[in-house]
């Protein structure tokens, strides 16, 4: 086999990976990945986790453009701590997460529950900001 004919077929077996990984990932995937990673120390109820995930996609909580390149590259972002570096990658990737992991806590029970690390977080329905009864800080006085 000649080079160019072996270097051919490399590119075109990647090419081939890459656009597997891309049209076969889910961004529903992507966004659990990012919740199990970043609250491994909780317990979330998983039917909750994948309607959240569902939910924060429908109303476009966050640019499906970014979240389906995370799934894309979701062996890399599992393996690995990208987002603890201190650069524009890790930094982009902590502001995606937190946007994420956010948005589900306040979504959820945890809050409502004192913060309690050993209850099962279950989601409760994307926060509403035009309901005042849903903000979970919010505190009856009298």
């Amino acid at each position: 086999m000649q080079r160019r004919s072996f270097l051919l077929a490399g590119l075109g077996a990647l090419s081939a990976g890459a656009g597997w990984l891309y049209f076969g990932s889910s961004p529903t995937d992507a966004i659990t990945m990012v919740l199990r990673k970043r609250l491994d120390y909780l317990t979330l109820d998983a039917e909750g986790v994948r309607r959240f995930a569902r939910d924060l996609l429908q109303r476009n909580g966050i640019s499906s453009a970014k979240i389906h390149l995370l799934s894309v590259m979701r062996p890399v972002y599992a393996g690995n701590s990208l987002s603890s570096g201190h650069n524009d990658l890790a930094y982009l990737l902590r502001h995606g997460e937190d946007r994420i992991v956010g948005s589900f806590l306040i979504s959820s029970d945890f809050f409502i529950n004192g913060a309690d690390e050993t209850r099962i977080v279950k989601y409760l329905g994307l926060l509403d900001a035009q309901r005042a009864c849903a903000n979970p800080f919010a505190r009856r006085w009298g």
